[in-house]
C-alpha cells in the first residue's frame, strides 16, 4: 500500500503520526512523508532562509529514521491557502506524483491556520487530482483516496475513531522528532513545551483509551467516495 502523509510544518507529521508512519514502512508500506510549508518562521536564532534550509534537512533525516521518503512543497510559514491556485496545484500534483491508496492529514480544527488549511488543501485536491481534464504536469490519480485525520496537538477537540498500537514504535517516533533539534529548542523557548515528554503523554493517553501502552488516534473521513469497509491503518 502507498500512503501519503501531509504535514504543514516539516516536524508535524513525527509528532502526530510518527508511530504509525514508522509502523506502516515496518509492515513492508510505501510511506511519503510530505509537508506543505517550509518551516522558515521557526526560530529565535536565525533568519527565514536558514531556519528553513535547516529545517529541511531535519525533515530529511527524521523520515530516514522511518525508512519512508520525504517531500517538501516549500510554501512559506504563514501563508498556507487553501483558496490558492498555485498551492492547489501543488497539491493535486503531490497526489498525482504520490499515487496513493490512503492520505493522512491535519484535522480541520486544530490549533493554527497552517494545519487547517493543509487539511482544506488536501481534501479538495485529493479529489480534483483524479479528474482528468484538470490537466497538470502528472497523469490523473485513478480514484479518490480514503482519508485518515491524524490527531491535534495535545489532542484538543479530536475524538478519535480508530486507534493504532504503536507501544513497539514509540522510541522510533521519539527518534524522528529528536531529528527536528532547531524545534525542539523553539517549542521550548515559544510555547513553553517540551515536546519529548508532550509527545510521550499524549501517545500514553490515546493509548489508555484504547487498552494498550502507547497509542495514535485518527478519524475518518467518512464522505461519498472516501469510505472503505477495509482496515487502512496499520
Amino acid at each position: 500500500m502507498r500512503v501519503l502523509a501531509v504535514g504543514a510544518h516539516p516536524d508535524d507529521l513525527e509528532i502526530l503520526c510518527g508511530g504509525t508512519l514508522s509502523r506502516y514502512v515496518e509492515e513492508g508500506h510505501e510511506v511519503i512523508m510530505a509537508m506543505v510549508a517550509n518551516g522558515d518562521l521557526g526560530s529565535f536564532m536565525h533568519q527565514r532562509h536558514e531556519i528553513a534550509a535547516l529545517r529541511a534537512d531535519e525533515a530529511r533525516a527524521s523520515a530516514r529514521v522511518a525508512g519512508a521518503d520525504h517531500l517538501s512543497l516549500g510554501v512559506p510559514d504563514g501563508e498556507v491557502n487553501a483558496a490558492s491556485p498555485e498551492q492547489r496545484r501543488l497539491v493535486i500534483d503531490l497526489v498525482r506524483e504520490a499515487g496513493p491508496d490512503v492520505i493522512i492529514t491535519h484535522a480541520p480544527n486544530d490549533y493554527m491556520t497552517d494545519h487547517n488549511e493543509t487539511s482544506k488543501l488536501v481534501f479538495d485536491t485529493s479529489f480534483l487530482a483524479t479528474i482528468p481534464l484538470l490537466e497538470t504536469s502528472q497523469p490523473p490519480h485513478g480514484a479518490v483516496p480514503p482519508l485518515l485525520y491524524m490527531d491535534t496537538l495535545a489532542g484538543l477537540q479530536f475524538e478519535p475513531t480508530e486507534f493504532v498500537d504503536i507501544t513497539a514504535h514509540l522510541d522510533t517516533k521519539l527518534a524522528m522528532f529528536s531529528e527536528h533539534r532547531t524545534q525542539l529548542e523553539w517549542l521550548r523557548d515559544h510555547d513553553g513545551v517540551d515536546m519529548l515528554e508532550q509527545l510521550r503523554t499524549v501517545a500514553r493517553f490515546r493509548g489508555l483509551q484504547c487498552g494498550v501502552d502507547y497509542a495514535e488516534g485518527f478519524r475518518t473521513c467518512n464522505v461519498w467516495l472516501r469510505a472503505s469497509t477495509r482496515r487502512l491503518l496499520p
